[in-house]
């Protein structure tokens, strides 16, 4: 267990969320499948569907795992959880739209094929690339990660607000700029020496 809580320290926890957020982003922006075999009705007789229009809700959940990155950055203990409890769903949603995409890319592919050829004819085949297995990585991280920061964030020390809240000797003893304007602020005179 202490191995783990290391693992997912604030840091390195933040970070695999944004990496797999990021990743989930960017294979939705590239091919997922690529259908052969077009009906006659259609101009081309291969096109490539991107991710992000064959699963518009992996997208999304790709922007929630960014925005909840950069929220767990400056959110406190309780509202981590809430954040991580999302990240977790998130994460969850990418993950199964990217493996039913692996299991059967005929089934996932057909709505955005449809809109492209005006017809809901199949193709003759259907081949998943590599941005899908990019999607299935990143949601993976994503999934990890909130679930570490759910149960390790607890632990995390609010340091700004430790800071600030605080007034031990040390701060005492070097009290910074802000410490300064914060005294100043509740009515202390910081050049009162007594």
């Amino acid at each position: 267990m202490g191995h783990l809580a290391f693992i997912f320290q604030r840091r390195n926890t933040i970070l695999i969320i944004q990496v797999g957020a990021v990743l989930v982003l960017i294979s939705t922006a590239l091919t997922w499948v690529t259908a052969t075999g077009l009906p006659d009705t259609a101009a081309v007789d291969e096109v490539g569907l991107l991710g992000g229009d064959m699963s518009p809700a992996v997208r999304a959940m790709g922007l929630v795992g960014v925005a909840g990155g950069v929220a767990a950055t400056i959110a406190r203990k309780w509202v981590r959880g809430l954040i991580g409890a999302v990240l977790l769903g998130a994460g969850v949603i990418s993950l199964i739209g990217a493996v039913l995409t692996l299991i059967d890319p005929a089934a996932t592919a057909a709505p955005a094929l449809a809109e492209f050829t005006g017809t809901t004819d199949p193709a003759a085949t259907y081949s998943a690339g590599f941005p899908v297995w990019l999607a299935v990585l990143g949601a993976s991280m994503l999934v990890l990660s909130a679930l570490g920061m759910l149960l390790f964030s607890p632990g995390w020390s609010d340091e700004k607000a430790a800071k600030k809240y605080s007034r031990g000797q040390s701060q005492a003893e070097n009290p910074d700029e802000i410490d300064l304007w914060d005294d100043l602020s509740d009515g202390d005179d910081p050049t009162d020496k007594r």
